[in-house]
């Protein structure tokens, strides 16, 4: 059940994260453009394979030939996520500091650091990987063994993009970083995906509500115009839902990042939305099984 607390804050999360967001709308730029490169890698990548093994997926491959396919394909769109993402940290981290920033300044940003980029790229891949194919060869206990792993590594590794980009770590020592962040400020507090995730759950169920609901009228009212236009619109909103959430997730990891880094509340933000973001370790689990 939906807490009216946990609404609030959530969405007074949402709206501190939105005004840097407003104040640096370039921001909005970066998941639109990792979005594209993602759906190209995705069809220069799978439409190969589709063709080469006449209509077939990676799961009907030669084991020998499907992991390092499915390696590659983990890179390549990890690769695409974190270098957008990594701009986008640089360009929220220097609205946060009150700085103008750019486009351009994200790209330049992740562009110098490439080499990190990739060295996390190949961890992170290799990671995925990994956990995937001790999934498909476990029954129902060993995927919720797989969860609860997955779920640490991503609590673990929550602020390597930031130790990336602002303080100029290798990905081992991001890593290392991240973790002891993590345990210096919140101990037994761990990160949940509640806050945003919640809010754009409720506004992207709106979208969902529209498009169905125009698709309803307009066949039980044989106005097929309605029906596509209320289609469309609702499509349409949920995109810009989606660049929006995304952009407002980069905010907020930075925003996290400092407040762990320095000890202080980054302008706009306030305490307790900031530690409304973390749940205590038994709650978080009991929530990851409760999926399964």
């Amino acid at each position: 059940m939906l807490h009216m607390g946990t609404f609030s804050r959530s969405w007074a999360l949402a709206k501190q994260s939105y005004e840097v967001l407003r104040r640096v709308p370039s921001l909005a730029l970066f998941p639109i453009l990792s979005f594209i490169a993602t759906m190209v890698v995705s069809v220069s990548f799978f439409v190969p394979i589709f063709v080469v093994t006449g209509g077939k997926d990676l799961q009907h491959v030669r084991p020998e030939i499907k992991y390092p396919l499915l390696f590659a394909f983990y890179f390549l769109t990890y690769f695409v996520v974190i270098f957008f993402n990594s701009a986008l940290v640089a360009c929220a981290y220097e609205g946060l500091q009150g700085r103008s920033t750019s486009l351009a300044y994200g790209m330049s940003v992740a562009w110098k650091r490439i080499g990190a980029i990739l060295g996390w790229t190949a961890i992170a891949a290799s990671v995925g990987v990994i956990l995937r194919t001790i999934a498909e060869r476990s029954g129902l206990l060993g995927n919720i063994v797989i969860g609860l792993v997955g779920a640490a590594w991503n609590v673990a590794t929550f602020f390597v993009v930031p130790v990336l980009v602002i303080e100029k770590q290798s990905p081992v020592t991001a890593v290392k970083k991240s973790t002891l962040m993590l345990k210096q400020t919140w101990g037994e507090r761990v990160v949940v995906a509640g806050g945003m995730g919640l809010v754009m759950f409720l506004l992207g169920a709106l979208g969902a509500f529209v498009a169905i609901g125009g698709l309803v009228v307009g066949t039980v009212t044989e106005s097929m115009p309605l029906a596509v236009i209320m289609v469309c619109a609702g499509v349409l909103y949920l995109l810009i839902l989606a660049v929006i959430g995304s952009a407002l997730q980069g905010v907020f990891q930075t925003a996290l990042y400092v407040y762990a880094e320095s000890g202080s509340v980054p302008s706009g933000f306030d305490p307790d939305t900031i530690q409304a973001a973390f749940a205590t370790k038994e709650n978080a689990i009991s929530k990851l099984r409760n999926r399964f």
